[in-house]
């Protein structure tokens, strides 16, 4: 049978919130409600609430019937339980929502008056986006008055424009800030007269009168309330709470941090006027009449320089406590610890408890191992987070009962860290030892979940540019792609489809028209890729249609992706242009409701919660903006802040704890003990953190302060203590004390500095000697040398040599595939650079700059790689020859192709391009096609397969033609093969000189002709035995290559062996890059004295380019272009 429950108020103070909390427990147990009677608990953030939640599973195996919630939610229940549901409304006119509405709609129609000429600056452009934010802004100031000065609105609508300061002494309101006065009483004014009475100040006073009064509450009130580990609340607040225990059983858990009276020790001592003080003096001294000056003798620094605000909480309780706790059997109301501690943290927390002065401290150092805090000094936020997850590592393996979910991580804004807490805690696999489970607690909603981004961005739709990378990160939202018919298989076909369509940003014409860009035209925007796409789909490689040039990849059964695409742009279009113009909240919630409808289909559970949540957010809003009778047009952006801002409101909905390591800000788990709290990001000038004040905040204004004032400063000192006091095994706090460009000191936050000052002066210990600085990078040597520092990250130490000989090992000899059969082309690919043929062929590695995923921006030039691509498909001998005199319209017919396909630049731009590329390249066909004339038949192809020692070369050596003068190849390029001297560049000959070898050693006599940009190059049939020799030694070589790479560059033995200078070769000069450049190189031989002190290098470069540079001297000739073409 559950037991009477006696209304009252109790006040139980702890130091510790697990004895509060076995208190509280057992006074519910003890004590129960009846079996369907929920009991309710308010709690200051989600932390607390799902602490308590698990506490109370593992307490009495289920936690049921139990309902957590917010003091201020809460209170308004509590006062239409009280006065009635008909006098009291389910929300107030006076709220935030409702009273940024009014304030949208009373702003513009008071501009005109002088007394508001402040604010006409700023609102003078007539901007919504504009009014809305200083309509949010007044309203939440507002809402703050009604809290905390509601004095001062009863004076404003009652036309005294005057302020109240804690002495209750009245002094006029600046002539700056009136309109604050005229803007409430016009707010007053704007509400229908019956409701203006249903202000929260108003009714919060009538609820009071009605408890003093000894009334029956009019509704349903709650048999038994908790407020559990709440460190501050408003004095409006705590007044409702005790008018509400004459009718229900209040129960107040308060987290105090020291055990006597220390409401003296702070200024402001003399604005709190509580006669009882439930605490009592320390040593029976009275602290208020000493000097504030000289209070450092009589109590303890940290309290004093943070603990303003817990201060002022618990001393405004003594006011309301009346001491009914003696009522009450078996409860015991003081529950502070005991104790010296046996560690450096538990000495400083027994301090803080009683309130030691520094001087009372027994200056005995810590033990040599006492670690129980500690700081860290990194170079950025990554290496904190890295650090830290070899620290965690650490503490696990020394203590076997320390779990993941007993260590917590406070950050000052979660949004800065959380990027690199998924880099360092998701790179190792479950399977891994050093894997650790975390859970990123409080970071909203919109920055990660990938449903809540796409809508955003379609919010914006009318600015946005519309990216390649933008529509394809739609795309990847599972919603949208289920929308338009879309599998995550798609989307790589799709995504390469996009790309090779030339596809960069705009949806078409008008939008980009629309963005002031007009003048770029259609090329390379969505619907000319999806115009491309479908005309492939329909002809082919065919002829071009309206100045469509075909995508021929497109076809077979991935063809419907094509349409699905189509059907997402012609979407976008449309909702870009009902987007684009300003409409009224009801019109805007169809809309909004449709756009989901539209782009969303969610299938999983929590993308259906999601839609769920937006839905019920544009609800809330039109309710809202209803009910403070809202109906002017309203263009997206406010429509966009208003329906997302509702998704970022405070709730005790999202799961905190998780069983792994807790991340947060440090507001949620505020007191929340731990065996372990990591403060990361303490730096000077982010903690504490900077508060973005309203210059017209009246609160801020000099002797306006009054006891429970919520400060931005105060509020995270208070933080910092409760952090501290939390910690039962180990404080850990880090933050970036070296500049990661030129390593020189950064400070720490001022809360750490005055933390390691005072446990210089207590403990005497050397905070030096408690801090670590870490290293700029976690693969540095500091990390693997005898006693260094601590790491985890065991791949990095074969880099130093470590457990071996120094870092460069031989590899294994490399085992070529049983019928591995070599390619000229390999072989040629390892002549031109055998160092780079060895990182990719061998290791797999390529320096080269990875491929961003969609290319944004149309192309503006051409690098010389693109160039050099584009002009070898206009020099295509694949097709039909044409006659010499066609040269040029042919060439024009291929550029103007490549302009339809959208890769070269757009506008005037690109015709210049055209023109240029043709006349570059019309010599060089024509001197082709003269070639062919001269050889009219095609010849066929030469197989080759030749044995080297074991490897097989095995190829073709093709665009062979027959005449007169026998059999010869002809092949035409773009890039230029003569140097500035005239001589030949033999890098650029090494394909033709390996075909030539080939040929020779199959036993056939091949001429070559190489019609480059600046000569055309003749190459004589070779001997076959002389061939095939040499090119066995070629072959062995690049199998060699395989094992360890040659000390060999191919320019600068080039240089060598043709007498020039291979040292400026491969350094480089003077605006002239070196060889060295080549990132494999540089790797290996930073300049030519490391490449030209290896024993190997003269031989290698003789023997694999000597006969090179002698095949130019003794069987080459060159012609000029003109006399071939004419």
């Amino acid at each position: 049978m559950p037991s009477p429950v006696t209304p009252g108020l109790l006040i139980l103070h702890g130091n510790q919130m697990e004895q509060l909390r076995a208190a509280v427990f057992g006074w519910l147990r003890n004590n129960p409600l009846a079996p369907l009677e929920s009991e309710t608990i308010l709690v200051q953030s989600n932390g607390v609430a799902e602490w308590l939640k698990i506490a109370l599973a593992e307490e009495l195996g289920v936690c049921a019937a139990t309902r957590a919630a917010l003091p201020a939610r809460f209170l308004w229940e509590a006062y239409r339980g009280m006065l009635g549901r008909d006098r009291v409304p389910s929300q107030s006119p006076f709220d935030k929502g409702p009273l940024t509405w009014r304030l949208m709609g009373l702003l513009p129609s008071l501009l005109s008056d002088p007394v508001f000429q402040p604010l006409r600056h700023f609102l003078g452009d007539g901007d919504p986006e504009r009014r809305l934010q200083l309509a949010e802004r007044l309203s939440d100031l507002f809402d703050q008055y009604q809290v905390y000065r509601a004095d001062w609105l009863s004076d404003w609508a009652a036309g005294r424009d005057q302020l109240r300061n804690a002495r209750g002494e009245a002094v006029p309101l600046p002539p700056d800030q009136r309109w604050q006065g005229q803007l409430w009483r016009a707010v007053t004014e704007s509400v229908p007269e019956h409701a203006r009475g249903n202000g929260r100040a108003t009714i919060h006073e009538q609820f009071v009168q009605a408890s003093d009064a000894g009334l029956e509450p009019a509704g349903r009130l709650p048999r038994r309330v908790v407020l559990f580990g709440i460190s501050a609340l408003p004095y409006q607040t705590l007044q409702a709470v005790a008018a509400l225990s004459r009718h229900t059983q209040v129960l107040l858990a308060v987290p105090n941090p020291c055990q006597f009276y220390w409401g003296d020790i702070i200024e402001g001592r003399d604005l709190l006027t509580a006669a009882r003080k439930r605490q009592g003096a320390r040593g029976g001294v009275d602290l208020s009449a000493i000097p504030l000056e000289e209070m450092h003798a009589h109590s303890h620094p940290l309290l004093a320089s943070w603990g303003r605000q817990g201060r002022d909480f618990v001393r405004m309780l003594d006011e309301f406590d009346s001491g009914e706790q003696e009522r009450f059997e078996n409860l015991r109301i003081d529950l502070f610890s005991e104790g010296e501690g046996a560690n450096l943290l538990a000495q400083v927390q027994a301090a803080v408890r009683d309130m030691l002065p520094v001087k009372d401290h027994s200056r005995v150092q810590p033990e040599a191992d006492d670690r129980s805090i500690e700081f860290a000094i990194a170079h950025s936020v990554q290496r904190e987070v890295e650090v830290l997850h070899d620290q965690l590592l650490s503490w696990f393996e020394r203590d076997d009962t320390l779990r993941p979910r007993d260590v917590v991580v406070m950050v000052p804004d979660i949004d800065t860290f959380s990027a690199a807490i998924h880099a360092v805690f998701d790179q190792h696999k479950r399977s891994d030892p050093r894997f650790i489970p975390f859970e990123i607690g409080d970071v909203k909603d919109r920055s990660v979940n990938p449903l809540l981004v796409a809508v955003e961005w379609l919010l914006r739709l009318p600015q946005q540019r519309c990216r390649q990378s933008e529509v394809r990160d739609l795309l990847d939202v599972p919603a949208v792609a289920a929308r338009f018919g879309l599998d995550a298989d798609d989307l790589p076909t799709l995504g390469q489809w996009i790309e090779g369509a030339s596809v960069r940003w705009g949806l078409d014409q008008d939008h980009r028209d629309g963005l002031g860009l007009g003048s770029a035209g259609e090329q390379n925007a969505w619907i000319f890729g999806v115009r491309r796409m479908l005309l492939g789909y329909a002809s082919g490689a065919g002829a071009n249609f309206r100045d469509i040039e075909p995508y021929p990849e497109v076809g077979g059964l991935d063809a419907a992706l094509a349409g699905s695409l189509a059907q997402l742009i012609e979407t976008l279009l449309e909702w870009r242009a009902l987007l684009s113009t300003s409409r009224t909240p009801r019109e805007w919630g169809e809309r909004a409701r449709a756009l989901l409808a539209a782009f969303f289909k969610p299938e999983d559970e929590g993308d259906r919660l999601t839609v769920a949540q937006l839905n019920d957010a544009l609800q809330r809003w039109l309710e809202t903006v209803e009910s403070a009778s809202y109906d002017e047009e309203v263009p997206l952006a406010v429509l966009r802040e208003a329906w997302l801002g509702a998704l970022d409101e405070p709730t005790l909905n999202h799961q905190f704890v998780s069983g792994g390591v807790t991340f947060c800000t440090l507001m949620p788990m505020r007191a929340v003990p731990f065996r372990v709290v990591c403060l990361l990001g303490m730096n000077d000038g982010d903690f504490p953190r900077r508060a973005r004040q309203a210059d017209f905040d009246l609160l801020a204004l000099p002797g306006m302060a009054r006891p429970g004032d919520r400060s931005r400063r105060d509020d995270d000192r208070y933080l910092m203590l409760e952090a501290v006091l939390a910690a039962r095994d180990k404080l850990y706090i880090s933050w970036v004390g070296r500049n990661v460009r030129d390593n020189s000191e950064q400070p720490a936050s001022v809360l750490v500095s005055q933390l390691r000052d005072y446990l210089a002066a207590g403990w005497e210990v050397d905070p030096d000697a408690l801090t670590t600085v870490h290293a700029l990078q976690p693969f540095s040597r500091r990390y693997f040398e005898e006693g260094g520092l601590l790491t985890y990250a065991g791949e990095w130490r074969a880099a130093h040599g470590v457990d071996g000989a120094e870092g460069d090992q031989a590899l294994p000899p490399y085992e070529l595939e049983p019928e591995y059969g070599l390619k000229l082309r390999e072989l040629a690919d390892f002549l031109r650079q055998p160092s780079r043929h060895f990182f990719r062929r061998r290791l797999g590695v390529s320096f080269a700059e990875p491929d961003l995923l969609g290319e944004d921006e149309e192309p503006f030039s051409l690098d010389a790689l693109e160039r050099y691509f584009l002009e070898d498909s206009l020099l295509d001998d694949g097709s039909e020859q044409e006659a010499r005199d066609e040269v040029q319209a042919v060439l024009e017919g291929r550029a103007q192709r490549l302009a339809r396909e959208g890769v070269l630049p757009i506008g005037q731009i690109g015709k210049l391009w055209q023109e240029q590329l043709v006349m570059d390249l019309v010599p060089v066909r024509s001197a082709w096609l003269a070639l062919c004339s001269r050889f009219k038949n095609d010849a066929p192809k030469l197989a080759l397969s030749l044995d080297f020692d074991g490897i097989h070369l095995d190829d073709w050596i093709d665009k062979l033609r027959a005449g007169d003068g026998g059999t010869v190849w002809l092949l035409q390029m773009s890039s230029r093969v003569l140097n500035k001297k005239g001589g030949l560049r033999g890098d650029k000959l090494i394909g033709a000189w390996l075909r030539q070898l080939a040929a020779a050693a199959s036993g056939v006599e091949v001429t070559g002709y190489l019609v480059a940009r600046d000569a055309i190059v003749s190459m004589a049939p070779l001997e076959q035995s002389l061939a095939r020799a040499q090119l066995g030694a070629l072959v062995a070589q690049w199998r060699r290559n395989l094992d360890k790479p040659l000390p060999v560059a191919c320019k600068t033995a080039l240089a060598l062996v043709q007498g020039g200078d291979p040292r400026a070769t491969y350094n480089g000069g003077f605006e002239l890059a070196g060889e060295v450049a080549d990132e494999c190189l540089a790797r290996l031989w930073p300049d030519f004295a490391a490449l030209a002190a290896d024993p190997e290098w003269f031989e290698c470069a003789k023997a694999m380019y000597g006969p090179l540079a002698e095949w130019i001297e003794q069987h080459v000739e060159i012609r000029a272009l003109e006399m071939e073409a004419s």
